[in-house]
Parts: C-alpha cells; structure tokens; sequence
C-alpha cells in the first residue's frame, strides 16, 4: 500500500474483520488498528458504522465513525429525550455499540443501570463499557443484590426448593416432587407474587405438569397446586442459613417488595428473552422521574418454553407508555439473506455496502462434505446435530455442539437412569420416553405435540451418542467432549448448534438442517422467529440442507 488510511476499530469484532479483510485492509497489532488504502476509505467507513475508533496519537488520517440515522435517533432521545423509549433493534444492527455510545449522550449523574441477559453479556459489556456511573448488571445479580440488603447473610444453594417442599410433604413420591419443584420455578418465572390457585392450575396446563394416572388419584391437579403455592410461601421465610433458589433472586424481590428505585436511567437490553418478573424489576429500580429504555428484537423472542414473556416488549412499552425507535439497518447479513429474512421481518434492510452473498439448497449429504473449520450448522433440535458432528469427526473434520450445559444435562440423565451396560441404557431410554410421552398424551392440554418432540429430541441425542461405546463410563465421556461454549472451546471447530444457542453468535458461512424447521415463514409465532434467528446467523453464505446425512 503506498498511500493509506488507518482505520482503529475497538474490539475488532469478527464480523467487521472479515469485511474489511475482504476490502485489503491489515491488522496493524502494535496500533490495534486497520491499514486499508485510501481509496476504499469510503467503503471502510460505511463497515465502521456503529464501531467507536480508538484514539490514534499520530500517522495517517483516521477514519471516523459514521452513525446512521437511526442511531442519531437514539442517540438524540439519550441526550434530551422525555418519557420512556423502546428500541426495536434487529438481528446484526449494531445493537451493543449503540448502547454504549448513547449512554455517553445521557446527562443523568448518579447510578445508571445496563440490564443484561446472562454473565456471557455481562462480561462482553464490561469490557466495552468504562463510564464510572454505569453498573452493568443481569436483573439475577440486581435482585439478588436487594436480597443480600434484607437477608445479609443470604446464599444460593442447589437444594433449598426440594428442602422447602419435604417441610411441606414428607416423602413424596419422586415423580410428585419432580412435578411441584418444576411448576414452583414456572411460577416463580411468570408470576410476581403469590398466585391463586386457578393461575397456577393454568400454568400447569400451559406447561404440561402432570403426573401419572395412579398417582393422580392420590395427588389431583389442586393438590399439585396447592403444594406448588405452599412451597412458594415459604420462599418469603427466610430460613436458618438465609437459603434462596436461583428462581428466587428475581421473584423474591419482587413478590416481596424489596426493589429500592436507586437508578436515574435504567437500559434493559435483550428484553425479549426477558420474563414478567425481570421486567417488573427493570421498571421498579428506576426512580421517580427517571428514564427507561427498552431494547431488543421481538421477532427474536424464542424462549417461552423457560418462562420469557413472549409479548414481553409490548406489555412493557404499554406500561411504560413508551414512544418507539429502531435499529433495523443489518451489518452483518447479505442482501439475499435479509431478502428472506423480510418474509418474517419486512422492515429489516441490508446496508449500503452489504455482499450480495449466496444461499445454497443442497443435500445434507453433500452440504456436510463442503463444511470446514469455521463453519457452523443450526438445527431447531439437538438430535441432527449428533449425528452431524459425529459424521465430521469419522472425516476427520474438527466438531462439536454448542452448549456445555446441555452435555450436563444430558450425563444427568444418563446417571438418572442407573444403566449397568449400554444395552440396559438403551433399554431403559426407551422406557423413559415411553413414559414420558404416554403422561404427555394421556394429560393433553397446550402444546402437546411440542412437548412429545423434544422429549423424543432427548432420547435419540442419548441414542445416537451411545454409538460405538463400549460402557456407560464412554458414553458421559463422549457427551462432555462433544458440548462446548464457544467463549471457552478448546480448539477451532464447525460449530453445531440449536438455534436457541446461536444467538448472538456469527458466522461467515451457515448451513440449515431445513428438515427440522417448521412454520418457517408462517405467521408471528415463535417458529418463524426461530427460523430468523437462524438464517441471520451468516456473514456470507447460507446453506440450506434437506435430507439425510
């Protein structure tokens, strides 16, 4: 390069290294910086937008920030705006930098609030965000940190939930506990209080908690919920060693009024995956006169299976009687990609120096030979994705399944069976999912089929892992090499991941499982959310696999 520009990006995210990468612009390691050539200055600028430089002490000029239109929005409503605001802010639109610029735009003094989704979040924000007067925090942090301001002694513990419940019951059948534990954390995940019986019977229904025929007779629905409310009184009773559940640490500040309104703007982001007792708190810890901001993406709304409020944004921007803004200009996704994504999400639009990109319908077959390090596979299951990274690894191609937490959960289940050889494993799977599917069947109610799919998910994920192993010992084994975090891997990898684990993940080339969506394009439900947030997973190339491998 004889004439260049430098172009400092902080962070240097991997979806704006690899378009500028794309433009001829090299890391500069020592400046922490991009050198591209002048003459594609204009184009880098537009790839920066929403990226804030690092301050550059002398040398070639430094490209600016360009905010867009919509971000000057926020940014204005920041600095001097009144009430309260949502920002609906699309998949790859800048969303994070954005935030932290318009927070430098705010005149509040005193403690302002960055409410994040999880600790991944949390630590992401930190690193990014050093305005002393911000606390960035998850509302599970917040509400435990009101907690600690009544019980001072207060600790998590794994246990307390089932010790409560024996106080109430003594020897339940395991079956019966299992069921009253699972609708106490629903309650405690939709509710803000202590709820009558007929909103936890409905929650049950909703939820599929029921126990079998036998045990029915002794321990009817109302006696399921009159348990489930018990358990839940004595939540509020601080107990000898000031135990609380990891439920507690949003409900119980809530349902007992211990919230304190200590923050003079109070920002919420990933709202969307956020439950009614997250929110509640959000809105609660801002004082009197201050401001809050609301921020996410409804369409990526697809956790109403663990308690998220699937209309959650709206409910709040109704109680909050909040004015409405958005970030729907996408730099991370191809023009052909937000061309399908606008099937779901009309209003979603490609930036100006968006590749035109591809996406190819192949089979799985064929699709899973192309796929190299680097690359990532997305089913709406976990079970394909088994099979998929088991077939990489017998080609020799680098594999594994996002989500560590569901390799925990999975050698629980494994344990919970007691197997002697994998044989008897096996055979006690399938007892397992026989059960579970006739209780579903036999109970109805909402969202049965649902249900029977993910439990026959669960058992052919055990199934397909326990291939080739000669004892019960590989097959845990197995499963904990399998399940990574992307923040934590080991090494490179194709990367197969449910979509519900994707989220805030990238890639530059993607392949569907196709065959394990449904309702793609149909509607606004929670299927065709998924299946945005699948495709809006790729930089570059979408790959839309049918078939068997």
């Amino acid at each position: 390069m004889s004439k260049t520009e430098l172009v400092a990006i902080r962070g240097n995210t991997f979806v704006v290294k690899e378009k500028l990468k794309s433009l001829g612009a090299r890391w500069n390691g020592a400046e922490k910086c991009w050198m591209i050539s002048a003459s594609r200055a204009d184009e880098a600028r537009a790839i920066v937008v929403g990226n804030s430089p690092a301050p550059v002490a002398s040398g070639p000029t430094l490209v600016e920030t360009v905010w867009s239109d919509e971000q000057k929005a926020i940014f204005a409503w920041f600095a001097s705006g009144t009430g309260n605001m949502v920002v609906l802010a699309r998949a790859g639109t800048g969303k994070t930098t954005t935030i932290k610029e318009a927070f430098a735009h705010a005149p509040e003094q005193g403690r302002l609030l960055y409410a994040v989704f999880n600790k991944k979040n949390q630590r992401e924000a930190q690193e990014k965000i050093t305005d002393a007067r911000i606390e960035v925090k998850t509302l599970h942090s917040l509400g435990f940190w009101f907690i600690k301001n009544i019980w001072r002694d207060a600790v998590p513990d794994d246990f307390v939930e089932a010790e409560r419940l024996e106080q109430v019951w003594p020897g339940l059948p395991e079956e019966v506990s299992t069921q009253v534990l699972k609708l106490v954390g629903f309650c405690k995940n939709l509710t803000t209080g202590i709820p009558d019986t007929n909103a936890v019977l409905d929650i049950a229904d909703a939820r599929n908690i029921s126990i079998s025929e036998e045990l029915e007779k002794q321990f009817p629905p109302a006696q399921i919920a009159f348990l489930a409310i018990e358990v839940l009184k004595k939540s509020l009773k601080e107990d000898r060693s000031s135990r609380i559940s990891f439920n507690d640490m949003v409900w119980l500040p809530i349902a007992a009024g211990w919230v304190q309104p200590i923050f003079s703007l109070v920002v919420v982001d990933e709202a969307q995956d956020m439950n009614m007792p997250q929110l509640m708190m959000a809105e609660r810890a801002c004082k009197q006169g201050g401001r809050i901001c609301i921020v996410g993406d409804d369409r990526q709304a697809i956790y109403g299976f663990r308690g998220a409020a699937s209309d959650g944004m709206h409910l709040m921007q109704q109680r909050l009687n909040a004015s409405t803004l958005g970030l729907t200009t996408t730099y991370r996704c191809p023009r052909l990609v937000v061309e399908l994504a606008n099937q779901i999400v009309p209003d979603y639009t490609a930036a100006s120096t968006a590749p035109e990109g591809e996406i190819v319908d192949s089979t799985l077959s064929e699709a899973v030979k192309s796929l190299v390090v680097g690359d990532a596979v997305l089913s709406r299951l976990n079970a394909p994705l088994m099979g998929v990274a088991l077939s990489l690894l017998r080609r020799g191609t680098p594999a594994r399944i996002e989500g560590r937490d569901i390799g925990k959960q999975l050698v629980s289940m494994v344990r919970k069976l007691r197997a002697k050889s994998v044989p008897d494993f096996l055979r006690k799977l399938k007892a397992w999912e026989k059960k579970q599917i006739d209780r579903i069947s036999a109970s109805g109610g909402k969202h049965t089929n649902s249900k029977i799919e993910l439990i026959r998910d669960q058992a052919l994920t055990l199934e397909t892992v326990s291939q080739d192993c000669e004892n019960i010992e590989a097959v845990e084994t197995k499963i904990l090499s399998l399940f990574e975090d992307s923040d934590s891997a080991r090494k490179p990898a194709v990367v197969c991941s449910s979509v519900h684990k994707s989220k805030g993940l990238e890639w530059p080339r993607v392949c569907l499982l196709e065959d394990t969506f449904r309702n793609k394009t149909a509607g606004s439900g929670e299927e065709s959310n998924v299946y945005y947030v699948a495709i809006t997973r790729t930089m570059r190339t979408l790959i839309r696999a049918t078939g068997k491998d």
